[in-house]
């Protein structure tokens, strides 16, 4: 009998609980990056931002793109309380193939970008120009940087590793607009 007695005094409570609660409708808060591809940190003027590893493949592939469709700094700046407190902000962008670095104004406005890759897929024009010149080499890691002003790409360097038996060399290719170009070391 008490446990009966027990059990419909908790009862009671549970549903004089529930009743006691309003809901309460919230405005929607929107952010401009995907939750889905990114993750923010920030502190002192610098953004981090890891890239999840489902997404690694399509941020290597052209990370100003990514950065451009998957983050809006604007509206990340607009939650920021002290933002005329910095006059640049770097924003970073890592995943485990390597980084992209952007500043941006406090306007919000990209400025320059900074990347280092290592072992991604090299562009087809490379990958075959790097085939023809050196026919029995194997690729065996790489290496890409690139900067420039806004979005722009206005210098980009692969350096790759080649193997053949036992020698060794690095192929520099730096492309162009017309030609890829190769240094050899």
């Amino acid at each position: 009998m008490k446990k009966v007695i027990l059990f419909l005094f908790v009862l009671c409570c549970g549903f004089a609980t529930m009743q006691a609660q309003e809901v309460i409708q919230l405005d929607e808060a929107r952010l401009g990056f995907e939750l889905e591809a990114i993750e923010v940190n920030s502190e002192f003027g610098e953004i981090r931002c890891i890239v999840k590893e489902s997404y690694t493949g399509e941020f290597s592939e052209n990370p100003i793109r990514f950065m451009t469709e998957k983050f809006d700094f604007k509206d990340l700046l607009s939650a920021i309380v002290n933002k005329d407190q910095f006059d640049e902000y770097l924003v970073t962008f890592n995943s485990s193939k390597g980084f992209l670095e952007a500043i941006y104004t406090n306007d919000g406005e990209l400025v320059q970008t900074y990347q280092k890759f290592q072992d991604i897929a090299l562009p087809p024009a490379v990958r075959n120009q790097l085939y023809l010149e050196n026919k029995g080499w194997t690729a065996i890691s790489n290496k890409y940087t690139a900067s420039g002003k806004s979005d722009r790409i206005d210098k980009e360097v692969y350096k790759i590793k080649l193997e053949n038996g036992n020698k060794k060399r690095t192929v520099k290719i730096v492309p162009s607009a017309t030609q890829v170009g190769f240094v050899s070391n």
